[in-house]
């Protein structure tokens, strides 16, 4: 077909008109020529990268003829009334041929402003339309369409487009989420119910993985009727532009192709007109698939939705909207490290992402692996070459000002957050604040219940309304969640709507209640519980709920010792050193020991700080700071005896005694034990007079004093069964086997080996049972088995790496390095002692070093 010089001069306007707003990151799409009813453009507006929810039909004219002496012009025709009445505004542009330039007017307001529709709409030659005056241009549409739409009665004007097969992003601007778009496509390509609700939080990313979706070819196959997306403006902040059926029917059924001039005024006729049209779509084997985005109410859709099943609807909303029948729901969670790492590789420079290394995972944990959150951080880095990973790390590692960061332009993570939350019901938002009083941004319905100050049912009904909003979560443990920069924006929204002083009040009250809580987790662990009803019925459910909680009632603690809470500092650090130390957590064991001597301190309670100075050189010792333990515990022993405090004064004593052993000798830590035997029989306690016997045996067994470690041993063990302590039995149980292995009564030692174990499982003490495989497997050793002795040791470095325990994992590596030797492997056994040496040597154990440079020597 010959194209004609008018056909090149139309295209020239709606080319330069194309390209100048693509150049200005505004979607536009062009209407197809035998669909032209007087718009040639149809025009998406966005900010910041985001779309806004305003649409705008554009009339494009070209040459000559359009020209006035006092600017230009463009003729009305047959479309006054459509483009009076239009939804969508409508703007006109010229574009000058001679001169290059573009022009532009806005139809819809000079149709509206006269009574008799003009043949002809005037433009003045000053209103041009260029790289320098487009953001006026832009700027005058927002302000008209709001404007518009703030009128009484007038309808919402939303963002409508047909899905064709262009692609509308560049290869590459989408990452991961394999799993989540993989099942959208195979919910969205089923002959029939394919219809799907997609939720989460605020940029969590719901309408991007839509349009991956959607683009792909095998869905938009399925589709011959067409393919629509809908922007329902259910989250624009602002509840009055949040769209409506009335106001889609007429812009979807202009996209799905039928002309304008066509549809009925009436919203009623126009429903009817709209359902008869998809009805016939699917008589036709023609089906549609409608996306209607940001949706906020039920209400918005339930009259847009199709009846036929064979029609494809997705829904897109934070909220679960509600009972949606043939609906199936996903839920769109954040991103996982893989996916966050792929994001930022999309963004960055391989060689600024590679440049980041363990900082980079820093990046997108405090980013909350948001994919809002983690764009906003690679925009950042992008835009300043010269700030490094480390710097925004840096930046964001303040927890009151990362919201105040992650901002770029007009897209920042409060304001989308700031939407959800005026979303939430009335009688929810101060409740939802009230969450962010805790220390983290997970808890359990009975605290949340304490802060929202109702009982657990109704609790319990109110957070699943916030979660409702994805605003909420619930993780496996059954604890509620909120996302960590919820969190940090719940924590803002308290500041601010609720005073200083009842948020103080708040917190007290949750202190308290951790500590009640605590208090019979930690009898439950000391095989004290009271009787009659307790919460904890074994030591599995005690130590799980402190699995759980632990960081809870560690930042409660933190806080009440910074609130001039002291008391309940000292109770919540104390009733965590016993459960830290069972799992092998001896650092985080050591501060909160600290902690609690220093609020003993704060209370000027002199029988607390010696409890808590026990405590603190019990971690001491276990991380093997000998000396720093022995100040300590000779400062606690002191001043129990100065006060007459004879419980402390024994414990103390015991625990100096068990330093003094490893640090200088068996031989010299004999009389203080001995000192302490005394002390605990004072004190008439069976868990006193046990410790101090099973500390005392031990002494005697290093000391070669076999036969009196036998005694004191098996003594003791009638003491932790007569005080029900099955943690020091299992200890006991074990030591003895010690002492009938050096005897070489190896039956004797394995049937104690198999007490010990099952004492400490029965308690679930990881560090006991890793620390008695690896005594079992020394037994082994000693019996010339070298199969259950590698198995009993392969079980105890398994466990001391992950309790990351590097002293007693060496320890099992020059054992392993034994059976080796005892095989004949040289080479193998080489490499245990090689790997013991390195790490004793790291940790600075020179007689260690020593004693494994010996097994080295002899073996050659």
């Amino acid at each position: 077909m010959r194209v004609t010089q008018t056909r090149r001069i139309e295209r020239a306007g709606v080319n330069a008109l194309r390209g100048l707003l693509e150049e200005n990151d505004q979607i536009v799409q062009e209407i197809d020529g035998g669909n032209d009813y007087g718009e040639d453009l149809l025009v998406m507006l966005t900010e910041g990268g985001y779309r806004t929810g305003v649409c705008v039909a554009i009339q494009v004219k070209s040459g000559q003829k359009y020209k006035r002496a006092n600017g230009y012009a463009i003729p009305v025709d047959g479309h006054a009334e459509d483009w009076r009445n239009s939804i969508i505004p409508v703007f006109g542009v010229v574009y000058d041929i001679d001169s290059g330039k573009l022009f532009w007017t806005n139809i819809s307001q000079a149709l509206r402003e006269g009574f008799d529709p003009p043949p002809w709409i005037s433009l003045r030659g000053d209103r041009e339309l260029s790289g320098a005056t487009v953001g006026d241009f832009l700027r005058e549409i927002h302000e008209y369409a709001h404007s518009v739409r703030s009128k009484g009665g007038t309808r919402s004007i939303l963002q409508v487009r047909p899905i064709r097969g262009a692609v509308r992003h560049p290869a590459g601007w989408f990452v991961g989420r394999e799993e989540q778009s993989g099942l959208l496509r195979r919910i969205l390509s089923r002959a029939s119910d394919r219809k799907l609700l997609l939720t989460g939080m605020a940029g969590v990313g719901k309408t991007s993985l839509v349009d991956k979706v959607v683009e792909d070819p095998s869905v938009r196959a399925a589709y011959p009727g067409g393919l629509v997306f809908v922007d329902m403006n259910g989250f624009t902040g602002d509840r009055r532009r949040m769209g409506r059926p009335e106001d889609a029917y007429a812009p979807v059924l202009s996209a799905l192709g039928v002309p304008v001039a066509e549809l009925p005024v009436e919203v009623g006729l126009l429903a009817t007109f709209y359902h008869d049209l998809l009805d016939r779509r699917a008589a036709e084997g023609s089906p549609v698939l409608l996306v209607f985005d940001n949706v906020a109410q039920l209400s918005q859709v339930a009259e847009l939705m199709p009846r036929a099943d064979v029609h494809g609807l997705v829904v897109t909303s934070r909220i679960r909207l509600g009972v949606m029948d043939g609906v199936e729901c996903v839920s769109l969670d954040c991103m996982t490290a893989e996916e966050s790492d792929a994001l930022f590789r999309s963004v960055l420079s391989p060689s600024r992402w590679a440049g980041a290394g363990g900082e980079g995972a820093r990046l997108w944990d405090l980013c909350g692996r948001l994919p809002l959150a983690m764009r906003i951080a690679a925009a950042i880095l992008k835009e300043d070459p010269s700030l490094g990973v480390c710097d925004l790390v840096e930046e964001l590692a303040e927890a009151r000002t990362r919201l105040d960061v992650l901002r770029y332009g007009d897209t920042a993570v409060r304001a989308a957050l700031e939407v959800s939350f005026r979303h939430l019901d009335e009688d929810l938002r101060e409740p939802f604040c009230r969450l962010s009083v805790n220390p983290t941004p997970r808890l359990s319905e009975e605290i949340a219940a304490v802060l929202m100050g109702v009982p657990a049912a109704r609790a319990r009904a109110m957070l699943r309304r916030i979660g409702q909003a994805s605003l909420l979560s619930r993780d496996s443990s059954e604890r509620w969640v909120l996302h960590d920069l919820v969190y940090l924006f719940g924590s803002e929204k308290a500041d601010e709507l609720i005073d200083a002083a009842r948020r103080h009040e708040l917190f007290d009250e949750m202190a308290k209640r951790y500590y009640e809580i605590s208090e019979e987790a930690d009898r439950a662990l000391r095989s004290t519980r009271r009787s009659g009803s307790e919460r904890f019925t074994s030591i599995g459910e005690a130590l799980a709920w402190f699995d759980a909680e632990h960081m809870n009632l560690k930042g409660t603690a933190l806080r009440a010792s910074n609130d001039d809470l002291a008391e309940d500092a000292y109770f919540l650090f104390m009733q965590l050193v016993l459960f830290l130390d069972m799992r092998g957590l001896a650092t985080e064991a050591f501060q909160c020991a600290t902690g609690a001597y220093e609020a003993a301190r704060a209370c000027k309670n002199v029988e607390w700080q010696v409890r808590a100075l026990n405590n603190v050189g019990l971690c001491l010792t276990a991380r093997r700071e000998f000396d720093d333990a022995i100040r300590k515990l000779t400062q606690a022993v002191a001043i129990a005896e100065r006060v007459g405090f004879l419980d402390g004064q024994c414990d103390a004593n015991t625990s100096l005694g068990a330093a003094v052993r490893q640090r200088r000798s068996p031989a010299a830590a004999i009389p203080i034990l001995m000192e302490s035997v005394r002390l605990a029989r004072r004190t008439g306690s069976p868990v006193k007079i046990g410790a101090a016997l099973t500390n005392l045996g031990t002494a005697f067994r290093e000391s070669g004093r076999l036969k009196e470690a036998g005694e004191v041993l098996a003594e003791s063990i009638l003491f932790h069964k007569a005080s029900g302590d099955l943690r020091k039995e299992a200890s006991a149980h074990g030591g003895l086997a010690l002492v009938f292995s050096d005897h070489d009564r190896f039956e004797s030692a394995l049937r104690s080996y198999q007490d010990s174990l099952a004492a400490y499982r029965a308690v679930q003490d990881e560090f006991g049972v890793a620390l008695a495989h690896l005594n079992l497997g020394a037994t082994h050793l000693r019996m010339g088995d070298a199969t259950r002795a590698t198995e009993a040791l392969e079980y105890a470095r398994a466990r001391f790496e992950e309790m990351r325990d590097d002293f007693h994992l060496a320890g099992v590596l020059a054992n392993l390095g034994n059976v080796r030797r005892m095989v004949g492997d040289v080479s193998g056994s080489a490499g245990f002692y090689r790997a013991s040496r390195e790490i004793f040597e790291r940790i600075g154990m020179p007689e260690r070093v020593e004693f494994v440079d010996s097994l080295l020597w002899k073996q050659g």
